[in-house]
């Protein structure tokens, strides 16, 4: 066919009926609701969204115009460009100018470093970044009094950026609620620094904690949205109107791996809190609120960690498409406790590819249009709305965390995710699932702790007037005071399952073989579906297997036992073998003499399983079962071998 042919072939439209109608045949009796799922944010995502659903959905027609869904400019990246605002680690003052120099050269245009990395860093050394040549961005956490001091011994009006404290999710984090006079002091150098720095935001809403506690995409907006009215109405007492304290915000957002949701919560916040600008009667500029964002630490794993480079790029991919003005990449083996050069670089090259290969600063709102992203954003923004008057009703963001009641959200979600990777619902590679045998899970030494003054102050201004250039960040450190609550614990997913292979190691550091036997049924064919199903959970638990081969008669099984000597065996083959083989072939197996745990691989049906049982049989491999749970018991049985040594 030639060029002329191919461009006049035409395809014929196809209705919604008739793609309903093909489906339900496909699905052979199933209803189409089968192909629905469930996130968890409770939102239900349909296999397939039309015109009309996203039509629907979208509030404005152009990036720039309010509900700002689209993006707070009409020219997106291309009128403001996002900033590469990797957070670098440096243990030195001198080491972390020099690669921020580097950093600079090679493509990042923001300062900002890990401040908790540094805490010896002198008023001189710090007067050496150039924080006055490009815009800062950092998180100052329990350092946020002094760098707003160290900031006022500069030149007044030169520094822009971000750079605070989220007093509240940092406190959340340690178990309290910050006290009157941590407000007082936080607030008084907050309105230093406005009147010294205009175009620097130093007040944080910063969500990070509330995302490794296990937030769903609703409950981080929501909960940005009530930490801001927190600080409208607090600074009201202060005498700011909400549209200077909107002025002075900044919100801080961790990205996830579940792409198109986290793109649509970037999209759905700029909604929602237009719309609680709106409430306060915040117009303007005012509106256009600062957003950066990071990707996310809890979706990062020790094991096979070369996997955290894929899940940060598509983290990073995301979040640009939703749209930020400062992205963050962590590195993908800062997990082990030190980031390594490669790990570092990488993490700030990402935004570079995605700028300079994949364009994507060249397209205004890359997300717009999608019929699923513009109906998931409606949704989200409903439901994300919906929940934060929730919470003001209850009060308001301290009373939940007071109560206790926003942790117990947490925590359910939490137990959510950890099941349904502990079930293989969902997938975590190299983790809970395509284990790699061969590596050790890598085990960072906590680094030495920096002894922090707790100075006792009645105004911003004591700590101010103990500056001089040899202070250092940790000698204006200030005491907590607080009330105590149950804390936001935080938890990577994939721990768990990092826990069983550390005790995998360990087992086999005392001189045992972790191998596990598999007992094969009939022909290759037959029993490798299964027998391979086995292989990928034990490994998950640091388990290696020996194969019988082709087990033709219970003798052949029972000589494979005899040779090998293994303290657990799994029976892998069709429901068809079973039925030949018949519960005869475990009493045959237990009578060898080995005390031996004996497993099928797959589930019998409820009749069979009777026979089987009074036979011997110890349990199933199957799918949909908690893998932690079944792991953890057959790793029991080595421990015990080593106990009794």
């Amino acid at each position: 066919m030639g060029i002329q042919e191919m461009k006049s072939q035409q395809f014929p439209e196809v209705t919604m009926e008739e793609w309903q109608k093909t489906a339900e045949a496909s699905l052979k009796g199933k209803p189409l609701e089968a192909l629905y799922t469930t996130t968890y944010e409770n939102i239900s995502i349909k296999p397939l969204y039309s015109p009309e659903e996203a039509e629907a959905a979208r509030a404005e027609q152009y990036p720039g115009e309010p509900a700002y869904t689209r993006g707070f400019f009409k020219g997106g990246y291309i009128q403001r460009p996002w900033k590469n605002a990797h957070s670098l680690l440096a243990d030195t003052p001198t080491r972390l100018k020099e690669k921020l120099s580097v950093a600079l050269q090679e493509g990042q245009n923001a300062v900002s470093f890990a401040v908790e990395e540094v805490p010896n860093m002198t008023l001189a050394e710090f007067s050496g970044l150039p924080v006055n040549e490009q815009p800062l961005y950092i998180n100052t956490k329990e350092h946020f009094l002094a760098i707003a001091s160290f900031l006022l011994k500069g030149e007044a009006g030169k520094t822009s950026g971000a750079a605070g404290t989220d007093l509240l999710s940092l406190y959340a984090k340690k178990g309290l609620i910050p006290g009157e006079q941590a407000l007082a002091l936080q607030i008084e150098a907050i309105e230093e620094l406005k009147e010294a720095f205009p175009e620097l935001k130093t007040i944080r809403i910063d969500t990070v904690p509330y995302h490794e506690a296990g937030a769903n995409a609703f409950q981080e907006i929501s909960i940005a949205l009530a930490e801001a009215v927190f600080w409208f109405e607090r600074l009201k007492e202060k005498g700011w109107s909400p549209e200077e304290t909107a002025e002075n915000i900044h919100f801080h957002f961790a990205i996830g791996s579940q792409f198109f949701m986290e793109t649509a919560k970037l999209r759905a916040f700029r909604k929602a809190w237009t719309a609680l600008c709106d409430a306060y009667s915040i117009t303007g500029d005012a509106v256009k609120v600062m957003v950066g964002a990071e990707t996310s630490a809890f979706t990062l794993s020790k094991l096979d960690r070369h996997v955290n480079i894929l899940r940060t790029g598509s983290e990073a991919f995301s979040a640009l498409v939703g749209g930020v003005g400062f992205l963050q990449v962590t590195p993908f083996d800062k997990v082990n406790g030190q980031s390594t050069p490669l790990g570092e670089r990488i993490a700030k090259n990402i935004p570079l590819i995605l700028k300079n290969e994949s364009h994507l600063g060249k397209v205004v709102d890359p997300a717009g249009g999608s019929y699923y992203i513009e109906t998931l954003t409606a949704e989200l923004s409903k439901t994300a709305w919906e929940h934060f008057l929730t919470i003001e009703e209850a009060g308001g963001i301290l009373s939940i965390l007071q109560a206790g009641t926003l942790q117990e959200e947490l925590a359910a979600v939490l137990e959510k995710r950890n099941k349904d990777l502990a079930v293989r619902t969902k997938s975590m590679i190299g983790t809970n699932i395509y284990a790699d045998l061969s590596e050790q899970v890598p085990s960072g030494k906590p680094k030495p702790e920096v002894l922090l003054a707790e100075n006792t102050v009645s105004s911003f201004k004591e700590i101010a007037k103990k500056v001089n250039d040899q202070t250092t960040l940790a000698e204006l450190h200030v005491k907590d005071s607080g009330s105590a609550i149950i804390p936001v614990k935080a938890q990577r997913l994939a721990e768990p399952f990092e826990r069983l292979r550390e005790r995998a190691e360990r087992i086999q550091s005392s001189g045992n073989t972790l191998e596990a036997g598999l007992i094969c049924l009939g022909k290759l064919k037959e029993f490798k579906p299964r027998a391979d199903f086995v292989t990928g959970v034990l490994s998950t638990g640091g388990i290696s297997v020996k194969s019988s081969g082709e087990c033709q008669s219970a003798e052949e099984a029972v000589q494979f036992v005899k040779e090998s000597g293994l303290a657990y065996y799994c029976i892998c083959g069709k429901d068809e073998a079973y039925e030949t083989f018949d519960p005869q072939l475990i009493e045959t197996i237990k009578q060898t003499g080995a005390a031996v745990q004996v497993d099928l691989a797959g589930r019998l049906p409820a009749e069979a399983e009777v026979e089987w049982k009074k036979s011997g049989l110890d349990g199933y491999v199957h799918a949909g079962q908690n893998i932690l749970e079944k792991l953890s018991a057959l790793l029991e049985l080595w421990e015990g071998e080593t106990t009794h040594e």
